[in-house]
């Protein structure tokens, strides 16, 4: 019979997996590692939620919803004297390294949509649909190429949907961070 310890051992592995991290090495993946993929991300965290039903459900004195997460909103203040730049990347990799300069895990990591809307609302992307993938995507305008963003195709593999992300230079993520409790406050930004 399966333990808890077990199911607790195989849903901390597969949050890592679904985050995009090797539960082994504890080593971020690689942008076209299948690890990145979103089917592969999708799967990941369906078989989180279903580990999470099994764990819950043989623990009746806890309730069998997700835990709330009671982390402060907002961002970590030390992390704007850590970060260093370390690749051109996703958006959503580019909050992990932020994060991963914080001192502690007080903070709920902000959400990437939370960035690119700011950007649409700065001029620097723009909501686009591309009729070939049948997807939406934030188009990278002028202003956002000058800053340093682009727009990279994402071939997925494994029979799954392709898409258009927004990448992030050195330039552009130093741009956001410098401007983060802006975007959280939904002010402009300084220029």
């Amino acid at each position: 019979m399966i333990q808890n310890t077990q199911i607790e051992h195989a849903l901390d592995f597969v949050t890592q997996l679904a985050m995009g991290w090797d539960p082994v090495s504890g080593e971020e993946a690689k942008e076209d590692d299948v690890l990145n993929s979103p089917e592969v991300i999708r799967a990941m965290f369906t078989v989180k939620a279903v580990l999470e039903e099994r764990l819950y459900a043989s623990k009746p004195e806890q309730k069998k919803s997700k835990p709330k997460d009671n982390r402060k909103e907002g961002f970590p203040p030390e992390i704007g004297d850590k970060f260093r730049f370390q690749r051109n990347t996703t958006v959503t990799h580019f909050i992990r390294d932020m994060y991963a300069c914080s001192d502690g895990n007080e903070y709920k990591p902000i959400k990437a949509s939370l960035i690119l809307n700011w950007l649409v609302l700065e001029g620097m992307l723009e909501p686009a649909y591309d009729k070939e993938l049948d997807v939406n995507y934030k188009l990278v305008t002028k202003k956002g190429k000058e800053l340093g963003l682009s727009n990279k195709r994402v071939e997925s593999g494994l029979g799954g949907r392709s898409y258009i992300s927004v990448i992030f230079n050195e330039k552009a993520q130093l741009f956001t961070l410098k401007n983060m409790e802006r975007i959280i406050n939904g002010e402009s930004s300084e220029e």
